[in-house]
């Protein structure tokens, strides 16, 4: 019994010495000195190459080989053997809170192959300093559904096109399916032949699997935490396949994050192991480039557009298929709304639209009914409004004003080609002014505005849980639309939209009761800038706003509207001097989009911003796919904003052009 109690201890024993070791001094930026103070570190993104192969952090532009350094000291106070190390990183900005159910969705890696596991280490007798390197980058745990085709190939050509649309003209089943979304969606069938052809070409580019598109899940700005794990043999048979190799999922099919597990979860019990939380910290922000050119992408322009204002910094070339952070916008049109619009062409803004005179136009139209029947337009010639410079390092936009006999309202965007999940997307802007002197409206919605960069698959939305999911973005805004709905969909949208109107809401969003608050916004020079999360009608939320409604969100207290329950968005308004945003040369608009929570700021400087509103997760869906910024400048459709003081279809065609510029986009 004795002899047994001693073997027993000795084994204890030799154990106890097999797992002496220390871990000192680890440095996980020991190659870099940018310092915001003691523990942060910062740095901007290069985005050079990171439209077609993703943001990565660093760049070889940055720091030899493109990686970060790192070291630590490991001292062995036991028998000679060989460890095992490992170096993750997590994003600490933007992230759920450890232990969350959605923390699997954090955006963390570790080596740049996923499925290398740790790495061991040469023999140790006694103690070594070990230097090794990482970086962040996209899709940093492999995931299959990020994959497609190369980057160089997805570039439209003619002569792909040209194959798509002769094999669509004989193949009659396809060609009558054409014909009927024709005329269901009133275009011509060219038209409708040149998209099936676009859409047929890019289905092929996304179900190709053959390369990682790491820009699909671009890294996250804000702050980046590091955490060293050093271990034994003994205990890294004990760690989970999922957590040596982060691209593996659990037994329940989801992902398993590595610093849950080691800081809060059964890794921090493993006796064999040191793990090591750095107090350094990296601060990730970036800039778009605005004079990197604008890209005419043929994906989204119409078959008739004309390339004759084609330029050195706007066209298809593969130059600026690489280069070219920005594309022209062009908006959807739908066929189903019209402009009814009056005869007349003017500068509202600078020859001072007065209401009398509006309210003259307003009489005279009425009986006389001799009104342009006319569609909301976009350009047949891409880069005629739409101007990047690259030494000032702008991009301007304009919507074109009307010659004589011309009566249109033409829309005008530019949209950016890095998506990003997250963030504080802080812009600097000179929009066109929008009202007279005298308060008449110009009939301009100026919009600063996120939206899903793909309607893929690799871009879904979480699953909406709930009775009521996602309404489709193409469905009607009616009570059948609920039957439409769908527990995930691409679409997401965040907004701020600015034009002149009311601050309040129709008297339908107060339940039409006779004491609902109005004013008559046509007497004041105050602009209206609403905030919009397009959370597609998903009623998970245990607050779920229907109608006009006060609400304290987080102890901020703002008024929200969903005009029904099958609405797709809710939206906050708030007023503002025309003067204050317009008059200046520049005006900053910010949405800092979090997991839980929206915020939208304004300004004129851009570190004293006020909070016109704050949305959260017990409310509304908070999205949490890949989206990019668009720069916009609108004629919407009168119904669309029923209680605005003048009325679209009143309003005279713009006589000159209404130019806008872009003169900043942040990302931190």
């Amino acid at each position: 019994m004795q002899k047994a109690l001693f073997l027993i201890a000795i084994t204890l024993f030799l154990s106890a010495c097999n797992n002496s070791f220390e871990v000192e001094g680890f440095n996980p930026l020991v190659n870099y000195n940018q310092k915001k103070n003691d523990t942060v570190y910062n740095i901007k993104a290069d985005l050079n190459n990171s439209v077609l192969y993703g943001i990565e952090i660093p760049t070889t532009a940055q720091l030899p080989n493109g990686k970060f350094a790192f070291s630590f000291k490991l001292e062995n106070n036991g028998k000679p053997q060989r460890f095992y190390y490992k170096l993750y990183y997590q994003n600490d900005s933007y992230k759920w809170p450890a232990g969350d159910s959605l923390d699997f969705e954090n955006f963390y890696g570790s080596w740049e192959e996923a499925q290398l596991e740790f790495k061991p280490t040469q023999i140790i007798d006694d103690e070594v300093v070990i230097t090794d390197s990482f970086k962040i980058l996209g899709n940093p745990r492999d995931e299959r559904i990020f994959y497609g085709v190369h980057p160089e190939m997805a570039k439209l050509t003619d002569t792909l096109l040209d194959r798509y649309i002769k094999k669509a003209r004989t193949e009659p089943e396809w060609f009558n399916s054409i014909a009927e979304k024709a005329k269901l969606n009133k275009v011509p069938f060219d038209d409708q032949l040149y998209f099936e052809a676009l859409w047929g070409i890019n289905f092929k580019f996304q179900n190709d699997s053959s390369y990682n598109n790491r820009w699909k899940r671009n890294p996250r700005m804000g702050n980046y935490k590091f955490l060293l794990v050093v271990c034994n043999g003994s205990d890294l048979g004990k760690i989970p396949d999922e957590i040596r190799n982060i691209s593996k999922k659990d037994s329940t099919g989801n992902f398993k994050n590595p610093f849950t597990y080691f800081l809060k979860g059964e890794g921090k019990n493993l006796k064999g192991s040191k793990i090591i939380l750095s107090e350094k910290q990296l601060s990730v922000s970036s800039s778009l480039d605005l004079g990197s050119g604008i890209y005419a992408d043929p994906f989204k322009v119409n078959n008739t557009f004309s390339k004759s204002y084609y330029n050195n910094n706007c066209n298809a070339s593969d130059h600026l298929y690489h280069q070219a952070q920005f594309c022209q916008y062009f908006h959807n049109i739908n066929k189903n709304w019209e402009f009814v619009n009056v005869k007349e062409t003017m500068d509202v803004v600078e020859e001072n639209l007065t209401r009398e005179k509006y309210n003259a136009i307003l009489s005279d139209y009425k009986k006389s009914k001799n009104f342009v029947h006319a569609f909301a337009s976009i350009t047949d010639c891409p880069c005629k409004t739409t101007i990047s410079d690259s030494v000032s390092n702008s991009i301007t936009i304009f919507n074109p004003g009307n010659k004589n006999g011309e009566f249109k309202k033409e829309h005008v965007g530019i949209i950016s080609r890095v998506g990003y999940t997250y963030g504080k997307w802080r812009a600097k802007i000179k929009f066109p002014k929008l009202i007279s002197k005298d308060n008449v409206w110009d009939g301009i919605t100026a919009a600063f505005w996120l939206i899903f960069q793909a309607d893929e698959k690799w871009n879904m939305r979480r699953t909406c849980d709930a009775k009521i999911g996602y309404i489709p973005k193409h469905v009607p805004d009616n009570a059948e639309s609920v039957k439409e709905a769908k527990p995930r969909v691409t679409y997401s949208e965040i907004d701020f939209e600015i034009l002149k109107e009311s601050k309040y809401w129709s008297p339908s969003s107060y339940g039409n009761k006779p004491n609902y608050p109005k004013e008559d916004a046509s007497k004041n020079n105050n602009i209206t800038i609403c905030c919009t999360n397009w959370d597609m009608g998903c009623q998970q939320p245990k607050n779920f706003i229907i109608g006009a409604k006060e609400a304290n969100v987080e102890g901020y207290q703002h008024e929200f509207c969903r005009w029904d329950f099958f609405n797709k968005l809710i939206t906050s308004k708030k007023e503002a001097p025309h003067e204050e945003v317009f008059n200046d040369d520049f005006y900053y608009f910010e949405i800092d989009w979090q997991p839980q929570r929206i915020i939208w700021r304004i300004g004129k400087d851009k570190n004293n911003l006020k909070e016109i509103c704050r949305m959260d997760g017990t409310m509304t869906s908070i999205p949490n796919n890949q989206m990019v910024m668009v720069m916009s400048q609108e004629f919407h459709y009168q119904e669309w904003w029923p209680t605005a003081p003048f009325m679209q279809n009143y309003i005279p065609f713009p006589k000159n052009n209404l130019i806008g510029k872009l003169l900043e986009v942040e990302i931190e």
